[in-house]
């Protein structure tokens, strides 16, 4: 088990999406890294250094599907965007499919709509599926000096960890706090009618 840990630049529920009863990250550093995971690993998303670099939220990987197929999987149909929806629902990750011709197609989306938004994305074309989670959005939570270390504090992902600090530190948060949402995002749209384009 090793655990992956990244800045989130914008926190407004596309990535991590942790809507619908599981945290999926599609379209974020450390799919467009390529990141190699397993069942088990863990992923670690914090604040930018300027805002405090506090926990927004961890999860461990539960599988790795590749687009088409988290685009057709009946468990991860609400995780759609939907452009008329309320805003848990525009900022949706499951948004690449293939055509008849296996060409890549992107599902009507607010998010990465520019060509190299959409080449970053399906450079490595996986969603990485977390049903235990511990999401903190806008009330992302002081990480306790013992742990500073696991902290990325640039861009890019560090997935070399002591790990005796990783397993204490999943054994502080366990005991801490109960898995699932803690807070809304801390980035998400206030005017419900408003839609975001931000690339993460």
């Amino acid at each position: 088990m090793r655990l992956c840990s990244y800045v989130v630049k914008f926190d407004v529920g596309l990535a991590p999406n942790p809507f619908w009863g599981v945290c999926t990250l599609a379209v974020c550093t450390p799919n467009h890294m390529g990141i190699r995971t397993q069942k088990g690993d863990w992923f670690l998303g914090t604040q930018p250094v300027h805002k405090g670099a506090k926990l927004i939220y961890a999860m461990q990987i539960s599988e790795v599907l590749p687009f088409e197929a988290y685009y057709v999987d009946p468990r991860f149909e609400k995780k759609k965007p939907k452009r008329k929806g309320p805003w848990q629902e525009r900022c949706g990750d499951n948004m690449y499919y293939r055509d008849d011709k296996r060409e890549w197609q992107q599902h009507p989306t607010f998010n990465h709509t520019e060509p190299s938004h959409i080449r970053q994305d399906l450079k490595h074309p996986y969603a990485f599926i977390g049903e235990t989670f511990y999401y903190f959005g806008e009330n992302a939570v002081d990480i306790p000096l013992a742990y500073q270390g696991l902290i990325r504090k640039r861009q890019g992902c560090k997935c070399r960890h002591d790990p005796e600090t990783v397993d204490s530190f999943l054994h502080w948060l366990a005991q801490t706090f109960e898995p699932g949402i803690h807070g809304d995002p801390g980035d998400r749209p206030r005017d419900q009618q408003s839609a975001i384009e931000l690339t993460v």
